[in-house]
């Protein structure tokens, strides 16, 4: 049977985890295994969750400056606009 550190799965990494399944020639469906290898699927999870996080940062981000752009090129398009109505006004 495998000893107490091989439960522990907490503050392990995804390399030492599957370090662990390799290594420790756990028979699949043991207790320490299914600890191990659901320590992994977390460890994955958080990084998929941390990634997504980053994404949504950026994202709003780069929503934000979209918005502002088309603010500015709203208002050009007004001050263009009203700029020739006064020109046409003006030759006729």
């Amino acid at each position: 049977m495998a000893d107490q550190k091989s439960f522990y799965v907490e503050g392990r990494n995804k390399n030492e985890l599957l370090k662990g399944l390799m290594s420790d020639n756990l028979g699949v469906g043991t207790q320490v295994f299914e600890q191990q290898r659901m320590g992994i699927f977390i460890r994955c999870t958080e990084d998929i969750e941390a990634v997504f996080e980053k994404y949504r940062v950026s994202n709003d981000r780069l929503s934000n400056r979209i918005l502002w752009l088309n603010i500015i090129l709203g208002i050009f398009t007004i001050v263009g606009t009203v700029i020739a109505v006064i020109q046409l006004c003006q030759q006729s």
